[in-house]
């Protein structure tokens, strides 16, 4: 079998390699790429010479699904991935395999499985069109909300936290700027991704890069600084401690 594999992370790739040794009798890997550019220029000089793409979306220059609008690819791929299901559910639907990182052998195995099962078919079923317009919606998500009777938003990517506070919805922006926004948290929560975000507690969900610092706290609890600082304190409950680490280890 002939492969590719796009991934800017050294250990990440090489880790892949090896654990497709164990799980092919015969592998080729044509070539590791690491960025859009790398990967285009490859697209348009060796087409079809490959039987199957491992390929990371977030790679060294931005995400992979920005290739697609510039080359055609008709090779079979299966994603490999840190994000979250709910941003992935467009490859289920469109039959493209994914792997979540750290990849797991017997993942990998049940991948390579279905990638043999469907690879009779002339071309891949897959609408990577659908899938782009998928991630994008997520990387790109903005809130609106209303101030003095001035619609305004912001984007996902600029929020801190978002906090309930008195029947209202508050995102904090990375500078401070308070917004109220027309969603309930639950709306909200289902909406971003929960790579970058996680809701700590009933009243409060936050960006990863809005953590501070981290210090237990009593009934097994931990409390959290935030950046910038909330008005009241950011208390992890109980029940949510270890959903948490794991979050923060990815």
């Amino acid at each position: 079998m002939k492969i590719i594999v796009f991934e800017d992370e050294t250990h990440n790739a090489e880790r892949l390699i090896h654990l497709l040794q164990q799980c092919v009798p015969v592998l080729e890997v044509v070539a590791v790429i690491e960025s859009i550019e790398e990967g285009i220029n490859w697209f348009r000089q060796s087409a079809g010479t490959v039987d199957l793409i491992f390929m990371d979306i977030q790679l060294s220059d931005g995400n992979c699904f920005e290739m697609f609008d510039q080359v055609d690819i008709r090779t079979p791929i299966i994603f490999t991935t840190a994000y979250d299901s709910f941003a992935l559910q467009a490859f289920k639907v469109y039959s493209v395999d994914y792997l979540m990182k750290p990849i797991a052998i017997k993942d990998l195995k049940r991948a390579l499985e279905k990638f043999e099962y469907f690879k009779v078919a002339p071309e891949p079923a897959v609408n990577i069109s659908k899938i782009a317009e998928e991630f994008f919606k997520r990387e790109h998500t903005r809130f609106m909300g209303k101030v003095n009777n001035q619609l305004v938003y912001v984007k996902a990517k600029e929020i801190a936290y978002i906090h309930f506070s008195e029947g209202l919805t508050w995102a904090t922006t990375q500078t401070n700027q308070k917004i109220p926004l027309d969603y309930s948290l639950d709306q909200i929560e289902k909406m971003l991704d929960k790579n970058l975000f996680f809701r700590i507690n009933r009243q409060l969900i936050i960006h990863v890069d809005a953590i501070k610092k981290i210090t237990t706290y009593y009934n097994s609890r931990l409390v959290i600084q935030l950046f910038p600082p909330t008005e009241t304190e950011a208390i992890i409950s109980r029940e949510r401690v270890s959903s948490f680490k794991s979050w923060l280890e990815g």
